[in-house]
């Protein structure tokens, strides 16, 4: 045992992080501020400035610009930071709540990633047979991911333009709540409520604005939430007074949720809503994934009981090639994984046909609530109740 081991400093059993991530990662270990990164980026704390300046222009505008959907109650979902703070995942988990309300919800989405150029929105086909990957490529990862996830009863639909989107689904698919993943930037649709997401474990990451750091927005404007939706890692509140003292210091009218990321089985690749067999998750793995937070990934299979030996952690929304993946997939069979996992989100791109000497299997998860929730959800409730009587 080595004397940073000895010191708790180190884990014999923490898994291998196999990069290739390139530039990105290097830019997001500096950012992390976590121990032992090199803090670099601080040297572009003189461009914060002209940065926020330019984006404070933008938000004013958007402000002046967005316009309400009667017939529509609007949810815009946001984080602080850029990268996986758990956004998409509370906006299936609000998608699933409005359905369980009667109500018909719309996902909307700009397509961060697709290659579609068009002016109309374009709404992911909700039949079983249909390729996601083809909805990948028009639509983006994540809108493929949702379509995936979600039940025939919810909407999902990409635009830039979200009050066009909104509109689509209202007109054309019944949709009377609009959920809008990664909504608060943008400038077209009003929104009744703002749910922001933060991960709790590292809610800001170095504390400074982009490009010095992660944060795309000052954290004290989370006032303008009306939920603060905490993602934990465990369900005690061990360490999280700091947290709560200043997210209350700052969005003292917000309700404060904690939510934690639960898995929810491990199937195979297309099987969308199967659990699959729960022994998959006791074989040494090697996760393969391209999502804003990979360390945050490893933690999560590894307090979910999987044995996690290396994560080969490709860039967010990444276009992986077949060669990549078998290097990812050998370096993993060498360290000892018996099972290759992705997640839901890379599900849609990966490569069809793909033979790999490790069998792969889908991390399939979801949401759970760890505080009441029926104060937070009393708006959308009653805007269902009143629509429906409009009906």
């Amino acid at each position: 045992m080595s004397a940073r081991e000895s010191a708790g400093l180190e884990s014999p059993r923490e898994p291998a992080m196999h990069r290739h991530r390139g530039p990105a990662g290097i830019v997001e270990r500096s950012w992390s501020g976590a121990p032992g990164t090199v803090p670099w980026t601080r040297a572009l704390l003189p461009l914060t400035p002209v940065y926020q300046a330019i984006v404070s222009g933008r938000r004013a505008r958007a402000t002046r610009t967005r316009r309400a959907l009667p017939g529509s109650y609007v949810v815009a979902i946001g984080g602080i930071t850029v990268g996986g703070a758990g956004k998409s995942s509370l906006a299936r988990w609000l998608a699933l709540e409005a359905i369980a309300s009667r109500a018909r919800p719309a996902v909307l989405l700009r397509g961060h990633g697709a290659s579609r150029r068009g002016r109309a929105t374009d709404v992911v086909p909700d039949f079983a047979e249909y390729p996601l990957a083809a909805a990948v490529g028009r639509c983006g990862d994540e809108a493929a991911a949702h379509r995936a996830a979600l039940p025939r009863e919810a909407t999902v639909a990409v635009d830039r333009d979200r009050f066009r989107a909104a509109r689509v689904a209202r007109d054309g698919y019944g949709a009377t709540v609009a959920i809008l993943d990664d909504g608060w930037e943008q400038g077209s649709l009003r929104w009744d409520e703002l749910w922001v997401s933060m991960d709790a474990s590292n809610p800001a990451g170095n504390g400074d604005l982009l490009p010095a750091g992660p944060l795309r927005r000052p954290f004290g404007t989370i006032g303008e939430a009306s939920v603060i939706a905490l993602l934990v890692e465990d369900e005690s509140a061990a360490g999280m007074a700091p947290l709560l003292e200043r997210v209350h210091t700052h969005a003292p009218r917000a309700y404060v949720i904690r939510f934690r990321r639960r898995l929810a089985g491990i199937s195979d690749i297309g099987a969308f809503g199967a659990c699959g067999d729960g022994s998959a998750g006791a074989r040494p793995a090697g996760l393969l994934s391209g999502v804003g937070a990979p360390d945050g990934l490893t933690r999560f299979a590894r307090a979910s009981g999987i044995p996690v030996v290396l994560h080969a952690a490709f860039p967010d929304h990444a276009r992986w090639t077949e060669d990549a993946l078998r290097r990812a997939a050998s370096d993993a069979g060498r360290a000892g994984a018996q099972i290759l996992l992705i997640t839901e989100k890379d599900e849609p791109r990966w490569p069809r046909g793909l033979r790999l000497p490790l069998p792969v299997r889908v991390l399939r998860t979801s949401l759970a609530a760890l505080d009441p929730m029926d104060e937070a959800l009393v708006g959308i409730r009653a805007a269902v109740a009143a629509l429906s009587r409009i009906d």
